[in-house]
């Protein structure tokens, strides 16, 4: 969830910016938290605290609605309505980074954020993408390799995570986008650490909050790490009471090793 944070308030400062280097300043004065932290942290609220996760979405949308929302959307999550919305955004996908961390198993990961994508968007590809983002991040955590989460993915959700830098940077900016999933696990599985992932998410121009999330929150699960320095002048852009659940989250599970293999699993 930090990973997917982080990466929303690095790329917001470019937002629909046509880059292509990775040579820039990482926070910037205007960089700041929008719609995908706070749907971050209300996807973690309801899986954390047994919510429904249509009223944890409006409970965090209520205590931050000018954080970006589109107007249809605040509008039908402040309602009363009882109909899903039918988002042809992303808005799920850079969303559900706490369900990969917290899922005991693979097949769970992908039913607890199937349920939760409905709750907004009503299409196959928009619900699948969330799936992948969520198995690439519980794939990460459980410590497959680079290797095994790209066939994975390409073989579950047929995306073809082999394009080049430049190919991606295209298509990302391009107006018949269908997602941006694709593109932010392609940088993910190109990248070296924590920044390095983030810089690449950020130079592919487009929607880079949104790219930066996703790639940021695979990146974590992977790598495990992110320098002390980002994680504080990251964290100093939010409110206290979203740090502060931000601390509760991790200090939820713990580094234990099953098998070969090291993941995060629940003290309780």
């Amino acid at each position: 969830m930090k990973g997917a944070i982080i990466g929303d308030i690095i790329g917001s400062a470019f937002v629909k910016d046509s880059r292509s280097t990775t040579d820039f300043q990482l926070f910037k004065p205007i960089s700041s938290f929008t719609e995908d932290t706070v749907l971050t942290l209300a996807t973690g609220d309801a899986v954390v605290n047994k919510q429904d996760f249509r009223n944890s979405l409006r409970i965090w949308v209520k205590k931050y609605p000018y954080a970006g929302f589109e107007a249809k959307y605040k509008e039908w999550i402040l309602s009363d309505s009882d109909k899903p919305f039918d988002s042809k955004c992303d808005g799920s996908a850079r969303r559900v980074s706490s369900i990969g961390m917290i899922a005991k198993n693979l097949d769970q990961a992908l039913e607890i954020t199937e349920r939760t994508s409905k709750v907004t968007h009503s299409s196959i590809e928009k619900i699948n993408a969330s799936k992948a983002v969520s198995a690439a991040i519980y794939l990460a955590k459980t410590g497959e390799n680079k290797s095994f989460i790209k066939d994975y993915i390409q073989k579950e959700f047929g995306y073809n995570l082999s394009k080049t830098i430049e190919e991606l940077q295209e298509e990302v900016v391009s107006k018949d986008l269908q997602t941006p999933v694709p593109a932010a696990i392609s940088v993910f599985l190109k990248s070296n650490n924590f920044e390095d992932a983030i810089r690449k998410a950020v130079s592919l121009g487009g929607p880079s909050n949104t790219i930066g999330s996703i790639t940021g929150s695979i990146a974590y699960a992977y790598y495990k790490h992110i320098p002390k320095s980002i994680v504080k002048r990251a964290l100093n852009r939010l409110t206290p009471e979203m740090v502060r659940f931000i601390d509760e989250f991790e200090s939820e599970f713990l580094h234990k090793k099953v098998g070969n293999k090291e993941i995060l699993i629940s003290i309780h």
